[in-house]
């Protein structure tokens, strides 16, 4: 993947229908770049998209590294969704890390 350097870059990449390109994007943007709201906003975009579960299944995973590496999040849009995503089997796990990522670094 070519590496964006714009938000508008990331965000073509996430409309992509290839799966890897969206993964990458997801990656990039939660490493790179220093806008924990904007990561946070489209990680929860791509987690109600619902394209894949490899999608989802990273969108939740950063939501937990984007309390760990700038210690914010925005609880009143985060916790509810990843609460509801506890009674998903498939996604319950990768919650409750971030869940627990949230409670340990995030400055209250």
């Amino acid at each position: 993947m070519i590496e964006p350097h714009q938000k508008s870059d990331i965000e073509l990449l996430l409309k992509s229908n290839d799966e890897q390109t969206i993964l990458d994007a997801i990656m990039y943007m939660t490493f790179n770049v220093n806008d924990p709201e904007w990561i946070q906003k489209k990680c929860i975009e791509q987690i109600n998209l619902k394209k894949s579960s490899n999608i989802t299944g990273l969108a939740i995973t950063c939501l937990g590294h984007i309390a760990r590496l700038h210690g914010v999040i925005n609880e009143n849009t985060t916790i509810p969704l990843l609460k509801k995503l506890l009674k998903d089997k498939e996604f319950s796990g990768r919650a409750e890390d971030a869940l627990d990522d949230i409670e340990q670094f995030t400055k209250k």
